[in-house]
């Protein structure tokens, strides 16, 4: 049994912060989830900068929701450099804002996300003058579910956009499945049906099955926690 919901949705990008050159590589998230990324959470952020200068290579690691399993998106590996790693590790929080910098040579030098739990990392460097912020989150009403860079062997890391949807539309997305359950399963055939396979089912799809079976003041209750 899965919640999962296969609606079509479109993805908002924001600009690219930096400069892509004609050497440059982009690593896209898309490119390997597709339209499942709404699947995937992001689980850690790992950096490799250069010391005052900018970022030479980037892990974006994500978490099946389904599965569990978790999969490297994106991944520029840095060569011979000696370098600092920087990493951010996420737990049940959502990206909702993100700040860049970028040099006077329009190469990105660093980038800041904050999440929903008020957690922020900046990763790489730059100063006030730098600062490029992005329009797209200063209202706290958008959600970040993935990245692109661009990269090359010389530079590392030169630029960087983000997608992203509207709380809305994301948690609408993401629950969804979960009303579309409640209603199936008040047709008593189907629920029957459903508890007949509990005792082989994995205990998330258990604990799912249990909560759509609460009385509406409790069901809800459910759900506008897992939103707040």
């Amino acid at each position: 049994m899965s919640s999962e919901n296969k609606s079509h949705y479109s993805l908002e990008t924001t600009c690219n912060y930096g400069l892509d050159g004609e050497n440059s590589k982009y690593y896209d998230v898309i490119d390997e989830a597709g339209e499942s990324i709404l699947n995937y959470k992001i689980k850690k952020i790992i950096c490799q900068i250069k010391s005052n200068e900018s970022i030479y290579g980037i892990q974006f690691i994500y978490r099946n929701i389904n599965d569990g399993k978790e999969k490297t998106l994106i991944n520029v590996k840095p060569k011979g450099l000696d370098l600092i790693e920087q990493e951010m590790t996420f737990g049940v929080e959502e990206i909702v804002d993100l700040r860049t910098w970028v040099s006077k040579d329009f190469k990105l030098i660093g980038f800041e996300i904050t999440t929903n739990k008020g957690r922020s990392q900046k990763f790489g460097y730059g100063n006030d003058e730098d600062l490029r912020k992005v329009p797209e989150f200063e209202t706290n009403e958008n959600n970040i579910v993935g990245f692109c860079v661009s990269a090359d062997d010389k530079n590392g890391v030169t630029s960087l956009f983000a997608y992203y949807l509207s709380k809305r539309t994301y948690d609408f997305h993401i629950y969804s499945g979960i009303f579309s359950l409640r209603i199936k399963i008040k047709d008593e055939k189907y629920k029957k049906m459903i508890e007949n396979k509990l005792p082989t089912m994995n205990e998330k799809s258990k604990i799912l099955y249990k909560i759509c079976c609460l009385p509406d003041n409790q069901f809800f209750h459910v759900i506008k926690y897992a939103l707040s």
